[in-house]
C-alpha cells in the first residue's frame, strides 16, 4: 500500500496537471509550491549538468528549454547528476533550437563528460608492457578499455565549440569550420581529457571499445592522412585508456 501512495506521490510532484494526492495535508496551492520546488531543482540540475548548453542559449532560453524537458521526462533514479541523460536527443526535436543545429550535439557531448568523470577508477597499462609480448601474439589481444572512456562523433563543430568554452566564457565562434568532429575521452585521474582526433582513428577505437582483437580492429587500414594504427595505439595508452591486455592463451 504505501509503494503505491508513494507512487501516486511522485507523480503528483512531477506532473503539474496531477491532482493533490489524497491524504496530503494542505491546500492545492501550498502542494503547488512543492511541485515547484521539484521542478526547479530539476532545471537546476540540467544547468549544471549542461553548462556550455546554458552559456550558447542564455539563461531565458535554457529555462524554457530544460521546463519543456522536466514535464515530459521525469527522473528514473534518486542520483540528481544521471538525470537528464536524454537531453540532446530531446533538443533535436525541439523546434526553437532548430537554429543551433549544432546545440543537440555539444548537449551529447556534455553528458558523456560528465559519465566519464562519474566512472569508476582504474589503474591503466603503459604501452611498454606490449614490448613483451611475443610478436606473433599482438595481433590476437583484446584490450580493456578504461571505465571512463567515450566515444563521440558530431555532424557539426561540437568539440571545437565546447572545447572554445573551456577557455573563455563567451567565446568567438565565427572562426570555427563547421564540419564534422570527432573525440575521445577519458579519466584516467582526476580529470577528464578530451581529444579531437580523425575519423579514421574514431573507428578504430570504436572497434577496440566494441572487443575486436587488435589485428581485426586494424583490418586492412594501411597509413592514412591522418595516420596509422600504431600511432592511435600509442595515443591510447598515452591518454590512460588501455587497463587489461587479454592474451589469446589467458
Amino acid at each position: 500500500m504505501w509503494r503505491e501512495s508513494l507512487h501516486i506521490l511522485r507523480n503528483a510532484l512531477t506532473d503539474r496537471n496531477a491532482p493533490v494526492p489524497p491524504g496530503v495535508i494542505g491546500t492545492a496551492t501550498r502542494f503547488g509550491v512543492y511541485r515547484n520546488n521539484v521542478e526547479w531543482g530539476l532545471m537546476n540540475a540540467l544547468a549544471e549538468a549542461y553548462p556550455v548548453v546554458l552559456r550558447l542559449t542564455g539563461r531565458d532560453f535554457f529555462d524554457a528549454l530544460a521546463q519543456a524537458y522536466t514535464e515530459k521526462n521525469r527522473p528514473a533514479s534518486p542520483v540528481l547528476h544521471e538525470y537528464g541523460a536524454t537531453f540532446g536527443d530531446f533538443i533535436e526535436t525541439f523546434d526553437a533550437a532548430q537554429s543551433l543545429p549544432f546545440l543537440a550535439d555539444v548537449a551529447r557531448l556534455e553528458r558523456y563528460w560528465l559519465e566519464a568523470y562519474h566512472a569508476a577508477d582504474h589503474d591503466w597499462l603503459h604501452l611498454s608492457l606490449l614490448s613483451a609480448i611475443p610478436e606473433e601474439d599482438i595481433d590476437h589481444l583484446r584490450l580493456g578499455l578504461h571505465p571512463s572512456l567515450r566515444l563521440f562523433q558530431s555532424r557539426y563543430s561540437a568539440v571545437s565549440i565546447w572545447q572554445a568554452h573551456q577557455v573563455a566564457e563567451f567565446p568567438d565562434l565565427s572562426t570555427i569550420a563547421f564540419e564534422p568532429e570527432h573525440a575521445i575521452m577519458v579519466r584516467p585521474a582526476l580529470d577528464v581529457h578530451v581529444h579531437s582526433i580523425a575519423g579514421d582513428a574514431y573507428g578504430f577505437y570504436t572497434r577496440l571499445k566494441a572487443g575486436q582483437r587488435l589485428g581485426r580492429a586494424c583490418g586492412d587500414l594501411d597509413q592514412t592522412e591522418n595516420g596509422d594504427p600504431s600511432t592511435w595505439l600509442a595515443d591510447l595508452f598515452g591518454m590512460g585508456g588501455v587497463v587489461s591486455l587479454d592474451q589469446p592463451d589467458s
